[in-house]
């Protein structure tokens, strides 16, 4: 490793850490919370949306359960969805709270604003 990939990967480290500190005083902040209840709804939610596009349309709520079940019973996989779930939940804070401003623009332009002039 060069030093020119050293402080690259060191920029980037930099960068995570910055997120990660921002998002936990974002979810400390404003009581961003995930319970056990909500990864389980979502789970089945997505069960549901998965077994209707094999022309399940009315699954049973055991069967769910049953299925939910089995997925959360893998930890990485609860995380991941307790994961998605806190995500959501910050997208609609950052909704929430942005102070947003509409700005109606061409392409050209907005590329050349996102860009700058190259």
């Amino acid at each position: 490793m060069d030093s020119d990939q050293a402080q690259e990967d060191k920029e980037r480290s930099e960068k995570s850490l910055r997120y990660q500190l921002f998002e936990g005083k974002l979810i400390s902040d404003n009581n961003v919370q995930v319970t056990l209840e909500d990864i389980k709804g979502h789970a089945r939610e997505m069960i549901r949306v998965q077994m209707a596009q094999f022309g399940q349309l009315n699954p049973t709520d055991k069967e769910l359960d049953d299925i939910a079940a089995r997925i959360l019973s893998n930890q990485d996989e609860a995380r991941r969805i307790s994961e998605q779930l806190i995500n959501q939940k910050l997208i609609a804070l950052y909704k929430e709270k942005a102070n947003l401003k509409v700005k109606e623009m061409t392409y050209e332009n907005f590329v050349k604003e996102v860009y700058g002039d190259k």
